[in-house]
């Protein structure tokens, strides 16, 4: 018998000014079908998405839910047809808690009338019910949401639009701030959703991921589609070919052997409650990686290597001589640099230009003892030029551009002070497929040119192809240390995971 769509959109267009978005897209769901929506950053998959979701308007084409038309002029139009999104930028209030969050817009409250007192401890009840078992995490439910990690943020964002009861759930990137743990706990969600007759629209830049929970994937290309196949028969190249429209080649450069001088020596690091008696040597032109769960210290130890947390006790030797680190000031002074995980919030100025966000770190490049324009915008368009930054020019708004070129300003900020500690917290976040074989091009160069890079991320297929070794971390030590070059992810996945003393027992420690 044939199934009736859920949803199904037709001939949508949309167009910015001049340019054409999206052209004439078709995208039908069943129920109980999980679609893979893919393609490079600026191929029209956000901006379908939000028409959908009813935060853009189309400008043509028609929109049916379970075969009635909708107008969905804005988000609660399109909460009212049953569709919620799973932003890749999270849109929680920071300041309330995950029971506020989860039923923000559709508070629950004490009694039926009017101006009844919020029920706090009920949304917080259903908040953690939904996280526990739907989503099988522990996450504090009571506290602020600021002052959770950047993986509980994101499961609580999940919950919010499982919450709705919706039939159409959008997740764009939902993936890609959680732990491998987390992800697992995901994916099953994601089969209970599928059970349950609900559709599913799954936008991602992981493709291997992709594959493994979706029943069909749709391929979008400068806002036209290029391919609309069953997952079954379909691989990584074929789908990262129509992606691009072409092969792209291997996504990590090959390694290049570190010189055998040390650069970076760490002794005894500790900061009470992150991590504890860390110690290890990085060489020139080593690329070290750090594998670890939320929690175990990985990300901690980046920022007291950089001064924003300062260690209680330990030793910091660059070059052989014992420096003193306390706060960024004193790191960027010893050439060390550090891009944090969360672009938006902590890398880029979003109301400044590209010039300006590329040269913030080193003024003296630009103009000794007042900033050149003319200088700036020589330095800068080398960069942009160098780095293959897709802009308009030095002059463009940062906010214009995709995340990959984001990444690259960012990136070239840092490289702009001849760093010789570069350190990166998930490097390749939200960055599509071939905007990460540019970035790990970007790496590859700088540690050829002697530059020693700590690569702290939550994807170990990334760990093991970018880096000479992985360090692992595990309730804040490093319990850990293989080559990348031999090691699996399955392997680095265990020690992720377990004690050494569990490893033991499991026979798990062979590396």
């Amino acid at each position: 018998m044939t199934q009736n769509p859920l949803l199904e959109m037709r001939g949508i267009s949309k167009r910015f000014g001049n340019m054409l978005a999206l052209n004439d897209i078709n995208l039908v769901v069943n129920p109980g079908e999980v679609l893979g929506l893919v393609g490079e950053n600026g191929a029209g998959k956000s901006t379908l998405m939000k028409i959908l979701a009813g935060a853009y308007a189309r400008d043509d084409g028609t929109i049916s839910v379970r075969g009635k038309i909708v107008e969905l002029d804005s988000p609660r139009a399109g909460a009212d047809a049953g569709i919620a999104i799973i932003y890749q930028e999270l849109s929680l209030f920071p300041d309330f808690d995950a029971g506020e969050n989860v039923f923000a817009g559709r508070e629950l409250t004490r009694g039926r009338f009017g101006l009844a007192p919020l029920d706090h401890g009920r949304m917080r009840e259903e908040a953690r019910r939904i996280l526990t078992d739907d989503l099988g995490v522990d996450v504090p439910v009571d506290r602020p949401v600021r002052e959770l990690s950047l993986s509980h943020r994101q499961m609580i964002e999940i919950a919010k639009a499982l919450g709705t009861n919706a039939d159409i759930i959008i997740m764009d990137e939902p993936t890609e701030a959680l732990e491998e743990a987390e992800r697992k706990q995901l994916f099953a969600a994601i089969q209970r959703l599928q059970s349950a007759g609900k559709a599913i629209i799954y936008v991602s830049h992981r493709i291997q991921e992709l594959l493994g929970i979706c029943t069909r994937v749709m391929v979008l290309r400068d806002g036209n589609t290029v391919a609309d196949h069953p997952t079954a028969g379909l691989d990584v190249d074929k789908v990262v070919g129509a992606m691009i429209g072409g092969s792209l080649a291997k996504q990590f450069p090959p390694r290049v052997p570190a010189k055998s001088e040390p650069s970076l020596e760490v002794r005894g690091l500790t900061k009470r409650g992150s991590f504890e008696d860390i110690s290890f040597t990085l060489a020139k032109g080593e690329i070290l990686g750090i594998a670890g769960l939320e929690g175990s210290g990985k990300s901690a130890l980046l920022r007291s290597l950089f001064g924003q947390r300062p260690c209680d006790a330990g030793q910091i030797s660059i070059d052989g001589r014992s420096v003193e680190i306390k706060d960024p000031v004193d790191a960027i002074r010893e050439r060390m640099a550090f891009l944090p995980a969360e672009r938006k919030t902590e890398g880029i100025f979003p109301q400044r230009s590209v010039a300006w966000n590329l040269s913030i770190a080193n003024l003296k490049a630009i103009g000794r003892t007042t900033l050149n324009p003319a200088k700036e915008r020589e330095v800068t368009s080398g960069y942009i030029s160098k780095l293959g930054v897709k802009c308009d020019g030095p002059d463009a708004e940062i906010t214009s551009l995709s995340g990959g070129n984001q990444q690259k300003v960012l990136l070239a900020r840092w490289l702009l002070t001849g760093p010789k500690l570069l350190m990166l917290e998930e490097p390749t976040r939200g960055v599509d497929v071939r905007a990460k074989s540019e970035v790990y091009a970007l790496i590859h160069a700088a540690a050829k040119e002697g530059c020693s890079v700590l690569v702290v991320s939550a994807d170990n297929a990334e760990l093991l192809g970018l880096c000479h070794r992985v360090a692992v971390m595990f309730e804040g030590k490093i319990t850990a240390v293989v080559d990348a070059a031999t090691s699996k992810e399955e392997t680095l996945a265990l020690h992720t995971v377990r004690s050494p003393e569990a490893l033991q027992h499991h026979g798990g420690n062979n590396v």
